[in-house]
């Protein structure tokens, strides 16, 4: 049976009802707005029923007309248990500290939440509103949402559009980051000289501004000019007036070997869980941090085990007496414990936050040794590198044309060599260092 909130806060009983008259007495009350539910036979012309205490109060002249007897087997609700607890001072004074504490802080801002933000990170944006004086556990009626909406797409010029509100104890700031640029970048017109930023065979080449040093087939170095920014002015005779420089502009693509060696030891260590796990939880509010360690199975016996025989070693240093037992060496062999930790601030319902954390770690015990690695794994190792290595390379442009990789044993450790022949861009933009010929006019205006 599932009894409403509603129900449990105007209290409810259960009545037993006998006599020739039942049928009748619940006509009565169904004609007269009284709503009894969950309705049982009990046999021998008695029935159980539920109904609502103000319903209650009602059904005396019902009762009497139809001639049966109501008898109350049962009271719940909430005016039932204030009176059972009337006496217990105590408690009483611990449910209205309890409210008058939850009222409290549910005029603070406990959490504060960002939703939409991409370029900002949400440190960036706490900082900001610390400058605005909105941090944790402030009052909620001190933040004025629109000055907030404001002053945030003022501070920030990406933020198109903010929306901020409060719900519960927390701080809700919903914004929208301009997807396009801006501002449109100033073009670079500074004379400058295309260099060859890697070694390798020209492909093809478009050059639109500057004169062109190499052509396609050509096999260039690192820093080998490629485009020329001095461009010569000439006259009708054919004879070169002046030099112009001009910010030269190309796609000069070449065919590019790279090579990557990675060093691996044959023997890797291998862990193994043990089962031994350990537990612990934290409660933290403001200042205040109270901790629960569970130890892990057996520790606490071993701990208590291993106590007893050292107390026993140093006793028998001390007495000079033999035949008490030693502490196994083998026992002191090497462990790891490795611990997950995660954090999560309470609620009660909703937007409700509270400020007070739950820390829990569990930390799971390991033990290790080194073993040589499988073929399987070192082959699986080698496509792991060169798969990580050619995404490394299509991520900055090359067009992957061949790759290999070779796996050679030196020694105690391996070497997986990945290969790849790619095709990319390899201009590098250099700056010109513009002669002064102001002396050469000079000498032939003379």
């Amino acid at each position: 049976m599932t009894v409403g909130l509603n129900r449990r806060r105007k209290g409810y009983l259960r009545l037993r009802i006998s006599g020739g008259g039942l049928e009748r007495f619940l006509n009565l009350c169904c004609a007269n707005g009284v709503e009894p539910w969950d309705l049982h036979a009990c046999g021998g012309g008695t029935a159980e029923c539920s109904m609502e205490l103000p319903q209650f109060r009602r059904i005396r002249p019902f009762a009497r007309k139809a001639g049966v007897k109501v008898r109350i087997v049962g009271r719940y609700g909430l005016p039932f248990f204030i009176y059972r607890n009337r006496k217990r001072e105590g408690a009483v004074c611990g449910i209205l500290l309890c409210g008058f504490l939850l009222y409290t802080l549910s005029l603070f801002i406990w959490n504060i939440t960002f939703e939409g933000n991409c370029r900002y990170s949400r440190d960036t944006l706490l900082d900001y509103l610390e400058t605005l004086d909105i941090r944790y556990g402030m009052r909620r009626d001190r933040i004025r949402c629109e000055d907030l909406e404001e002053s945030i797409r003022s501070m920030f010029p990406e933020i198109t559009w903010v929306s901020a509100g409060v719900t519960g104890t927390r701080l809700v700031v919903r914004i929208k980051e301009n997807e396009v640029l801006s501002s449109v970048p100033v073009r670079d017109e500074s004379p400058c000289e295309l260099a060859a930023s890697e070694p390798g065979t020209i492909t093809r080449m478009i050059v639109r501004q500057g004169r062109a040093c190499v052509s396609v087939g050509d096999t260039v170095e690192e820093g080998q000019l490629l485009v020329s920014s001095g461009l010569a002015v000439t006259n009708d005779a054919g004879g070169t007036v002046r030099v112009k420089y001009v910010h030269a502009d190309a796609d000069i693509y070449a065919r590019t070997d790279f090579v990557k060696r990675i060093e691996m030891p044959k023997m890797r260590r291998q862990e193994v869980p043990t089962g031994r796990v350990r537990r612990s939880f934290t409660v933290s509010a403001g200042a205040f941090r109270a901790g629960l360690h569970l130890p892990a199975r057996g520790e606490l016996t071993e701990a208590v085990r291993r106590g007893a025989l050292e107390f026993a070693g140093w006793l028998a240093e001390k007495t000079g007496l033999g035949g008490f037992p030693r502490l196994p060496a083998s026992e002191s062999g090497d462990t790891l414990w490795k611990e997950t930790t995660g954090i999560r601030q309470l609620r009660l319902f909703g937007d409700f936050y509270l400020p007070v954390y739950l820390e829990e770690t569990t930390a799971a015990e390991y033990t290790f040794y080194d073993r040589p690695y499988t073929q399987e794994e070192i082959s699986a190792a080698a496509r792991y590198e060169e798969t990580k290595y050619i995404e490394n390379l299509c991520e900055k442009g090359v067009h992957i044309i061949e790759n290999n990789v070779k796996i050679q044993e030196y020694g105690v450790s391996l070497t997986i060599e990945c290969t790849v022949t790619g095709e990319q861009e390899i201009t590098l933009a250099r700056a010109v260092q513009i002669p002064d010929t102001r002396d050469e006019e000079l000498t032939g205006q003379e």
